[in-house]
């Protein structure tokens, strides 16, 4: 079985949670992580749930 699938998988669970502001829980640098979020959050609230469809898709063996 390839588990290649996993990294699509948690880089979106992870990006997901930078764009809503869940994670981390004390930035090094307040102002600078809400710049990022005004500048990228929007996108990446809208990419990272297809990034994690694909890869369960990617771990069901559909795109061999």
């Amino acid at each position: 079985m390839d588990w290649s699938g996993l990294i699509p998988i948690f880089n979106g669970i992870y990006g997901y949670l930078l764009a809503t502001g869940s994670f981390p829980k004390n930035p090094k640098d307040p102002e600078k992580m809400e710049l990022w979020r005004k500048k990228f959050g929007g996108i990446m609230k809208k990419l990272c749930p297809f990034l994690v469809i694909f890869g369960f898709i990617q771990l069901s063996g559909v795109l061999q």
